[in-house]
């Protein structure tokens, strides 16, 4: 008979609740549900569970004080924290009150279901691995079976494990933990640890838990940059093992690798401060104009007025554009994205976005030359994609383009695929530039850019574009001499 999985899920939103529970019951699991940590806490200790999924920032009662309480009440208990606020500090902090892991919002179904399955495997193994020490004296043959099994979970699991004895001797590890520590000597059990592991900022952490002060703390979680030929950071967890009688017997210490998870705070960081500073110019000068003409400091010659509304419309139209490219370019990283692909000549579409982005060159009085042909050969494409993608090519070669020069659109069709090349003849792009130039976020720097707005996510929702129709981009660029962009797109074959 299998065993029922009891869950609970404590958190104050209501569809978070409702979500994890038909995710969860649909895989078999008894689900409980709680508002607030209090009655999170009474119904644990009402009735055992498994598993909690615990919001951090809760009213009544936090998570971080229903994890401390149930701990001492039921340490067995896998806590997994789901949390819109997911840091590095606010995951340390919840592995140091007994959180197995943690969630950040929003999560999909497959996301919650793999680490609550881990979370489970692990009261699993605790709960055989005390089994087993409950009957190591009558069945030696059968325990010695089980170790083995343990042994090759530990082998297989993707945390690096290493346990030392008190004599500070290696006992036991996995391969995920020499290749985390890129260790190329041979380990064998009974190596002084000092021999093994050179990273000093590693041998510290550890040498904190033997220290006498470290009795009084159950773990000890420390970040790690690790160098070699790929540096990494590591989160590093060391504990004291001790037995029955609180004798310490050794340390025991997993490594996790947080290097992508560093790599998407540090891409958040840049992207609230890019956002932020293209926001603010806009909105004050829209804030300016405005207040100008409410407060009547600009005179009341209606033609003055009119020209200080028409400005605040184009500043509130370039704040449009950032947001609508924002908003695309989240799309286009989705993997739920519906392309509504059909049988399109891109002539009409590309003569049709050039005339539409004609009044952008009047400034610079710009000459658009097109060698299009009427007819082009079919592609099989989505229409609001390739207009997308013109329009940001396009616009690109009006806004980086020197006073009266000329913007030039021509296809290129060939036997497989239908070239189109958009030129300028305006600043260029710098050679070392040119590999990042399709990065997110990524705008080239100088002093001929330096008044010249964009988001950075233009040529990144190009590039994607592409290869959603198996397509490719190349570029060509000479600074102050113009730069040329060449899309490649799969002919449709018609039978």
């Amino acid at each position: 008979m299998v065993e029922t999985v009891n869950i609970l899920v404590v958190d104050d939103e209501k569809g978070i609740r409702e979500g994890c529970r038909r995710v969860l019951t649909s895989e078999g699991y008894a689900v409980d549900m709680a508002e607030n940590g209090k009655q999170g806490l009474d119904m644990v200790k009402a009735k055992p569970y498994d598993l909690l999924l615990v919001d951090l920032m809760m009213p009544i009662m936090s998570g971080i004080e229903l994890m401390e309480e149930v701990r001492h009440f039921d340490p067995e208990i896998i806590m997994i924290v789901i949390t819109g606020f997911a840091t590095i500090e606010t995951a340390i902090d919840a592995m140091k009150h007994g959180a197995y892991d943690y969630i950040p919002k929003p999560f999909a179904p497959d996301q919650l279901i793999s680490v609550l399955n881990r979370g489970l495997e692990k009261r699993r193994l605790r709960k055989e691995a005390e089994k087993l020490r409950e009957e190591r004296d009558q069945k030696l043959l059968e325990v010695a079976s089980e170790k083995t099994k343990l042994h090759a979970i530990v082998n297989s699991m993707a945390d690096g494990i290493i346990v030392i004895n008190r004599e500070r001797q290696l006992v036991l590890w996995n391969p995920a933990a020499i290749k985390m520590l890129d260790r190329n000597v041979k380990l064998e059990t009974g190596r002084d640890v000092d021999e093994i592991i050179k990273e000093k900022d590693l041998i510290e952490v550890i040498n904190k838990v033997f220290s006498p002060s470290f009795s009084q703390y159950t773990i000890l979680s420390e970040e790690i940059e690790l160098t070699g030929d790929e540096p990494k950071t590591i989160m590093v967890n060391v504990a004291c093992v001790r037995d029955e009688k609180g004798s310490d017997l050794g340390v025991v210490s997993t490594f996790r690798d947080i290097t992508r998870l560093k790599e998407v705070e540090k891409i958040k960081s840049q992207f609230v401060s890019m956002v932020a500073h293209e926001l603010r110019a806009p909105l004050a000068a829209v804030e300016g104009y405005l207040a100008a003409y409410l407060t009547g400091v600009a005179g009341k010659d209606p033609q003055l007025n009119r020209q200080m509304l028409e400005r605040a419309r184009l500043r509130t139209q370039s704040l449009m554009e950032l947001v609508n490219d924002l908003l695309q370019f989240v799309r286009l990283e989705s993997k739920k994205v519906v392309r509504k692909k059909e049988l399109l000549d891109l002539s009409d579409i590309i003569v049709n976005t050039v005339e539409l982005l004609k009044q952008q060159g009047t400034s610079k009085d710009l000459t658009f030359q097109l060698d299009i042909p009427d007819k082009l050969p079919l592609i099989e494409a989505d229409r609001a994609e390739m207009e997308q993608l013109f329009t940001n090519l396009i616009s690109n070669a009006i806004k980086y383009n020197i006073k009266n020069g000329t913007v030039s659109v021509s296809a290129l069709p060939d036997t497989h695929y239908l070239g189109i090349k958009v030129s300028d003849t305006g600043i260029g792009i710098e050679e070392e530039a040119l590999p990042c130039i399709f990065d997110e976020f990524y705008r080239v720097q100088g002093e001929k850019t330096r008044y010249t707005t964009g988001t950075g996510l233009g040529l990144s929702i190009v590039k994607r574009i592409m290869e959603s129709h198996f397509g490719r981009i190349e570029v060509e660029s000479e600074v102050d001499k113009g730069t040329t962009f060449t899309v490649k797109l799969p002919l449709k074959e018609i039978n």
